[in-house]
């Protein structure tokens, strides 16, 4: 080791950084894209083909838009003295509680 110069450190310039995240975004793009597309085709196996044209509804980009606001849409007022009641839970049946679970562990996957 001796002999050898050690490099000094060097802060990258705001345009490196800014290079630097715009590299990132894209590749984190390209990412986001081909996940769900394998998404997409998962779903569209697990859903009849005559609800097909209804998918993108569901879609992660779609999901996380806010919906426009239109006319109808109006306030909904509570009385001041309102206190929500707890209520029992409502049993599942068992395919609900199965594809619950299957839900889940896709979650944990990282499959959606």
């Amino acid at each position: 080791m001796k002999g050898k110069k050690r490099e000094e450190f060097r802060r990258p310039t705001t345009e490196e950084e800014m290079a630097i995240v715009r590299i990132v975004e894209e590749k984190k793009d390209e990412k986001d894209e081909k996940e769900d597309l394998i998404e997409l085709r998962i779903v569209e196996e697990m859903v009849s083909r005559q609800f097909h044209k209804n998918l993108k509804v569901f879609e992660k980009k779609e999901s996380e838009k806010i919906p426009t606001r239109k006319t109808w849409d109006h306030a909904i007022n509570l009385r001041d003295d309102f206190v929500p009641k707890k209520k029992k839970k409502y049993s599942l049946s068992r395919v609900e509680r199965e594809s619950s679970g299957v839900c889940k562990r896709s979650v944990k996957k990282g499959v959606y």
